[in-house]
């Protein structure tokens, strides 16, 4: 019996050739899985700064779409009137607002809170005029003919902009109040 008798199970060998497989493995496993969790992670951060941007885009197009006055236009605040009151938009450090001046005065609301920190020599607001040229203040409502507004993130480089014609511009191309 001594004879025919195997003994049973790994040798040393075998047992250290199939851990090592098994780590390498593990680590091709969970370099997938990090791969794949990032990937997820940076594609909801940018839908949601993307849904952010095009919200508060349409708040702000919605609410100089009807600017019947611009009092102070600067790259990063315009105080405008509407029907509905007095405005002002305004980028501070990393929000825009949108606050009501007039009766009855609302606190601020924010649109934006992502915007970075330093926007460089960037503008949130630019003014033109019909030709193309600079619009400011005293050249009064009926020659501003476009406020373009840019929507920077740093979180992922995603710029949204836009092009607002008021109006109450009374050029011949913009979309005229009834």
């Amino acid at each position: 019996m001594h004879g025919d008798q195997r003994q049973r199970g790994f040798s040393l060998l075998e047992l250290i050739a199939t851990l090592a497989i098994a780590g390498i493995l593990a680590v091709a496993l969970t370099t997938i899985v990090v791969t794949a969790m990032d990937g997820y992670v940076f594609s909801r951060v940018s839908a949601d700064v993307s849904q952010k941007g095009q919200l508060a885009l349409a708040r702000m197009r919605m609410e100089l779409l009807n600017a019947t006055a611009v009092s102070t236009a600067t790259a990063d605040r315009i105080a405008f009137t509407n029907p509905d009151g007095s405005y002002e938009l305004e980028r501070t450090g990393t929000i825009v607002t949108l606050r009501r001046t007039s009766a009855p005065a609302v606190a601020a609301k924010t649109l934006v809170d992502s915007m970075p920190a330093i926007y460089g020599a960037d503008q949130l607001f630019a003014y033109q005029k019909e030709d193309g040229s600079a619009w400011n203040t005293s050249d009064g409502i009926a020659d501003l003919f476009a406020i373009d507004i840019i929507l920077k993130f740093d979180s992922n480089s995603t710029v949204l902009q836009t092009s607002i014609n008021p109006r109450a511009n009374r050029l011949r191309v913009a979309p005229q109040m009834l």
